[in-house]
């Protein structure tokens, strides 16, 4: 079996622990042919000096300000020369030390982008959150982008474009999809993220521009107001944050989410 490499491109901007947690999560894999790229934007907190202290396991590192997060995620492209890409934020880690060992077992060569679950964490409690698959349907992104893997020449084919600052991969995944690029859905848990990002703190711009992508490449207005349905739905949620005490609110997401919550 071919023996594939992966480009672990790692995003960091003044996050310093969640940082140097992601690194040894990495450190951690089984599987050791991969290379790490760290694109740090400038940072001021210490995190320019934990790229230092950790050059032996960083291949590449770029510390310079950028445009936003998917500037910074396609200069970390531009470096990579794995067969397979995937992005993790400072602070989310892979589910386990095996994620790409059992990825290198099976041979995905025919497919273009391959993706699968992600364990949220939310400080108070874990829970599974299942991949969907992506169709002409498809209103969000399906699946976390830390918990895909890219064929890099694909990536660097098309890039993010730096028009949207929360939903480029959302835009990039459409218009692969639009594209007939080959999807393929796996049943396995690949990455741990933190719930609090600065999509989730955020929500209503990136339904904003995720608004603008589907009225840009579907010419289905059922789509488009379905949309604006999740987006005012989440407006809801939204108010009853504000009012309801922490302990409610927490109390109500563990009843919504009881079949998946993680032990």
């Amino acid at each position: 079996m071919k023996n594939i490499k992966f480009s672990i491109i790692v995003v960091s901007l003044n996050t310093k622990l969640d940082f140097i947690f992601t690194l040894k999560s990495i450190e951690k894999q089984t599987f050791k042919n991969y290379e790490i790229i760290v694109v740090d934007g400038d940072s001021n907190d210490g995190t320019i000096e934990e790229i230092s202290k950790y050059k032996n396991i960083i291949s590449k590192s770029i510390i310079e300000k950028d445009n936003g997060i998917y500037d910074a995620m396609n200069k970390g492209i531009d470096l990579s020369d794995g067969e397979w890409i995937i992005f993790m934020n400072s602070g989310d880690t892979f589910f386990d030390e095996n994620v790409l060992e059992q990825f290198k077992l099976n041979n995905y060569s025919e497919f273009e982008i391959v993706y699968g679950d992600t364990v949220i964490n939310t400080n108070e409690f874990n829970y599974f959150q299942k991949s969907k698959n992506f169709t002409n349907k498809t209103l969000i992104m399906p699946f976390c982008h830390q918990s895909v893997f890219v064929k890099s020449e694909l990536l660097k084919e098309k890039k993010f474009s730096t028009n949207y600052k929360l939903s480029s991969d959302f835009d990039f995944f459409v218009s692969c999809f639009l594209e007939h690029k080959k999807f393929k859905k796996i049943y396995m848990n690949i990455s741990k993220v933190k719930s609090g990002g600065f999509a989730d703190i955020n929500r209503q711009k990136v339904y904003n521009e995720n608004i603008k992508i589907i009225k840009k490449n579907y010419n289905n207005i059922k789509n488009y107001y379905l949309l604006y349905f999740i987006k005012f739905f989440q407006y809801f949620k939204d108010i009853i944050k504000i009012f309801f005490p922490k302990k409610i609110i927490i109390l109500i997401l563990k009843i919504k989410y009881k079949k998946k919550l993680k032990k």
